[in-house]
């Protein structure tokens, strides 16, 4: 791609925000607080969270009741907003901006050593804001320089904007239930399903457009400090796969997305119910501040995706807190299997799938642990194939996070892949990350990271054909 497109969909990309950014580091309200909510609510940014995109408790019930606070809300939303406000900071209260991505890597195998420099891997444009007490809107618009894209069955690098990895509404259907006839009572305008003293729901909430409903979830797969890797390409082939938590990547060799285009299904994609973002609807409803329960459906590839989960918040004092989850999923066709007759091309046969796990988090003062056990099964495969083919196939991720002191995070990560699919094809893969984070400012955080791979090297295997990777980067929120 010729590097003044790149530079103009950067542009297209930064430029509202940026302004938006400039204005409101010259407005009276404290620059700490300066990401969307945070400034909506006159909040610093760790009262939700242990540091971003990390939730703490706090944080997680506010996504959880749609990023409203009761005790806050406007009786009239938005419209209150602007007229006492204005609309001009009405507005930029509600836009923030990402900048996340390398500066340099370095990475290590037998074969050669690659140093290089890199811009930013993605450049994110937030627009959220509650537009009612029980109605609110999130959306991402995302400029990648060197997202990576399937045509004509090859791979290559190209600069894209457009639709990030989330776009919807969260609606409280309290109200709905209350016309039903179910008890009620009102928290700043917003409707809660229950009686004082006795028993309470928060929700049912309707989370629908592109989501991630997995935010709910004990690990929750966009809210970790040690960012995914990026997929790298060559020649029109996959040369080295990215980093990812194992526990809920695709997990399979020899799997396609599609029929007609080809594309295949990489054992690293974050697939089902731990998408990083799907078209489908979720709802979920907190009961007596204890359990968490959620339901919906997600649309992948050809076919789609239903699911369960539930969250128990088992303890919950002072500084310690312990949850636990649990999770089934099954997907519908949402992957083809190969050709018996030509493994390398897509087959006729839509494949189900069923995920099942559990998941945990326990933090205690400075320290955040979490981890994922996750299984995958695949069915609809044809007998041709059942020989040469592993239908099972499971992940596990583990990850600590430890606050040193205000400025400094210390994150560890182990992924174990014991992988499925094309037996001739297939490699487990095991992965041990750490990672340095400096945070000079409360919105500008700084990283080095060091992953390492703790299988032998395999040179024909884009999952294995690396022994050190390095990397140092940027994570900006305004």
């Amino acid at each position: 791609m010729p590097k003044q497109l790149a530079v103009v969909i950067l542009a297209a990309a930064g430029l509202p925000a940026l302004v938006a950014g400039l204005v409101a580091f010259a407005s009276p309200w404290p620059v700490e607080a300066v990401p969307a909510f945070a400034r909506q609510y006159d909040l610093q940014c760790n009262a939700c969270h242990t540091r971003p995109p990390r939730l703490n408790r706090f944080g997680e019930q506010f996504h959880m009741m749609g990023f409203q606070i009761p005790s806050a809300a406007r009786p009239r939303g938005i419209v209150s907003s602007v007229r006492e406000d204005g609309a001009l900071k009405t507005l930029i209260d509600s836009l923030a901006l990402r900048i996340e991505g390398g500066l340099f890597e370095y990475t290590a195998s037998p074969r050669e050593t690659e140093t290089k420099f890199v811009a930013p891997d993605e450049i994110t444009l937030f627009v959220a804001r509650p537009l009612l007490p029980e109605l609110s809107i999130f959306v991402e618009i995302e400029g990648e320089p060197n997202a990576v894209a399937f045509e004509n069955r090859r791979y290559f690098t190209r600069g894209q904007v457009g639709l990030g990895k989330e776009a919807f509404f969260m609606l409280n259907l309290g109200r709905l239930l209350g016309l039903l006839g179910a008890p009620t009572m009102e928290m700043g305008g917003q409707t809660m399903v229950g009686k004082h003293g006795g028993f309470s729901m928060h929700g049912p909430m309707l989370m629908a457009g592109k989501v991630d409903p997995n935010t709910n979830f004990s690990y929750a797969t966009n809210r970790q400090l040690i960012a995914l890797t990026e997929l790298e390409v060559a020649h029109g082939e996959v040369e080295r796969l990215p980093i990812v938590p194992y526990a809920f990547a695709s997990k399979f060799f020899g799997l396609f997305k599609n029929r007609d285009e080809r594309e295949p299904q990489l054992v690293t994609d974050q697939v089902m119910y731990n998408t990083s973002g799907a078209p489908g609807a979720d709802v979920h409803a907190m009961f007596n501040d204890v359990v968490l329960g959620q339901i919906g459906f997600l649309r992948e590839n050809e076919g789609f995706n239903t699911y369960a989960a539930a969250r128990f918040d088992l303890l919950d004092r002072g500084e310690l807190t312990f949850n636990i989850s649990a999770l089934v999923n099954w997907g519908f066709g949402v992957a083809r299997a190969p050709d018996p007759e030509d493994p390398s091309q897509p087959g006729g046969n839509r494949l189900d799938r069923l995920r099942y796990g559990i998941a945990a988090n326990v933090r205690w003062k400075q320290l955040d642990v979490y981890g994922a056990l996750i299984w995958d099964r695949l069915y609809g495969l044809p007998g041709e194939l059942r020989g040469s083919f592993d239908r099972t196939a499971t992940g596990l991720t583990i990850q600590a996070d430890y606050l040193v002191y205000e400025k400094i995070m210390l994150s560890s990560r182990f992924d174990q892949l014991w992988a499925g699919g094309l037996k001739d094809e297939k490699r487990d893969g095991s992965v041990l990350s750490v990672q340095a984070k400096f945070y000079p400012w409360q919105n500008i955080a700084f990283f080095v990271r060091d992953s390492v791979n703790l299988r032998s090297f395999v040179e024909d295997s884009p999952l294995r054909n690396w022994r050190n990777q390095l990397f140092i980067g940027i994570d900006w929120d305004f």
